[in-house]
């Protein structure tokens, strides 16, 4: 499968001041197929080493941080030859050999030309209690499948006409294509984007939907039980329990809103016989950390820097994947993909729009709040803060909040995001825009 990540790999691989590079993200976005591929298609040889698996190199790491040496004893355990003007090496699952990391501030150092990679958990490199190369080291960041790469995997006709629309100059797409994109986001709201569901789907597809969905679900519910296994593996001094509560919340808080806005986070409840948000802060962490969750602060102003008008404790929080968030829901998919949802559904497109923000702009979002208007997205474009409101609906409703927004701070762009097509309001500068191109928002922000 294709993922648009191989483009900063290749920058990376040509780029004058390279570092060892660190490319972390949650378990299962698919690090390990993408370095394979990179190594393969880019580079004369390469070098794919299993830190987990290989336990009997572990000791080299322990005896030497020399680069030279580490390299010669790899190459005479392992019987292979490494070039170190030529090849890539990989060092994947970092985090389960002790001293791996801080070599890498030495291989920058006294080895930098050669090209090396190192791969992990997040959740175990959060855990490390290595002292991190801090400046030695370039890092990247990797996330389940955006809306453009499940399009990539799964219609490729769709994914051409989704690329030839811009946001700078939008049109009105003909109907049959606004309608294809539309069902095409509902089985992505289905499968999510974590690689080995999305391929299972594109694989399956054409032996019948409900079948192939059957067996997209049944995975996701296996990498749920991975995702909780975790938990205890990586949790360090934070209580596993606890983590395993706030976890099973988010999804739980998300369907409970009714009306069209996700409502703040709520702590009563959570945690056993425990209530405030300094109880629940220490798993809330630990798990937007490991890139399980997202965290969306909430603005009191539209003010730069916004986040000085944020409180620590006022919050929205999603789900890190559409897929496994129906999954832990247990929604039925055929109710996704004939749009019976009801008022629930206000959650999910907002849920979307959040996981499509996140994959581009990799930092916390941030909410709007003020008096008795919201707008669920606020993003930075340069000096100018753009507002996002975010409909489920397909008609066209009055946006009373982002009505509000636009008379109190005449922003330079607004947009309302829904399952219509595009429009153009002259007369309040708002941009309605259909909810699958959210990502291009902010893709070259």
């Amino acid at each position: 499968m294709k993922r648009i990540i191989i483009n900063d790999l290749i920058k990376w691989k040509s780029s004058p001041d390279r570092k060892p590079l660190v490319l972390k993200g949650a378990r299962q976005v698919g690090k390990t197929y993408i370095l394979e591929k990179f190594g393969k298609e880019y580079f004369k040889k390469f070098h794919y080493i299993d830190l987990r698996e290989n336990k009997n190199i572990h000791t080299i790491f322990k005896d030497t941080y020399n680069p030279c040496e580490i390299i010669r004893q790899l190459e005479f355990v392992l019987r292979i030859q490494i070039n170190i003007d030529s090849d890539l090496l990989i060092f994947d699952e970092i985090q389960d050999c002790k001293g791996a990391i801080t070599s890498l501030k030495y291989f920058q150092r006294e080895m930098s030309r050669l090209a090396l990679i190192a791969a992990g958990s997040h959740l175990g490199m959060t855990k490390n209690e290595e002292s991190f190369p801090v400046g030695k080291v370039n890092f990247l960041y990797m996330f389940p499948m955006n809306f453009e790469e499940f399009l990539l995997a799964a219609d490729e006709q769709a994914y051409e006409q989704y690329e030839n629309f811009s946001i700078d100059d939008p049109f009105i797409l003909p109907e049959v294509i606004h309608k294809r994109l539309l069902e095409l986001m509902r089985y992505y709201f289905v499968t999510g984007g974590l690689p080995e569901v999305v391929g299972k789907f594109a694989d399956l597809f054409m032996e019948g939907e409900k079948e192939t969905l059957s067996e997209v679900r049944k995975r996701q519910k296996e990498l749920v039980e991975g995702y909780k296994a975790d938990f205890s593996k990586y949790s360090g001094t934070v209580n596993a329990n606890h983590i395993h509560n706030v976890f099973e919340s988010i999804p739980a808080q998300l369907s409970r809103s009714f009306d069209e806005e996700v409502s703040k986070y709520i702590f009563k409840g959570i945690i056993p016989n425990q209530k405030g948000y300094s109880r629940i802060s220490g798993p809330l962490s630990w798990l937007a950390k490991g890139r399980l969750c997202i965290k969306s602060m909430i603005a009191s102003k539209a003010e730069h820097p916004l986040k000085s008008y944020c409180k620590e404790n006022r919050f929205k929080a999603y789900l890190f994947d559409m897929g496994i968030l129906n999954c832990m829901l247990n929604t039925p998919f055929q109710a996704i993909l004939a749009e019976r949802l009801g008022s629930y559904k206000g959650f999910l497109a907002e849920n979307f729009v959040a996981q499509e923000l996140y994959s581009y702009l990799n930092a916390d979002l941030i909410a709007w709040f003020e008096g008795r208007s919201e707008i669920e997205f606020l993003i930075s474009q340069n000096e100018h803060i753009v507002p996002l409101e975010v409909k489920s609906s397909n008609r066209s409703r009055r946006s009373r909040s982002l009505d509000a927004f636009v008379s109190r701070y005449n922003p330079k762009r607004a947009y309302k995001l829904s399952g219509q097509n595009f429009g153009k309001q002259e007369k309040r500068g708002i941009i309605t825009l259909p909810i699958y191109f959210c990502g291009k928002i902010v893709k070259n922000n």
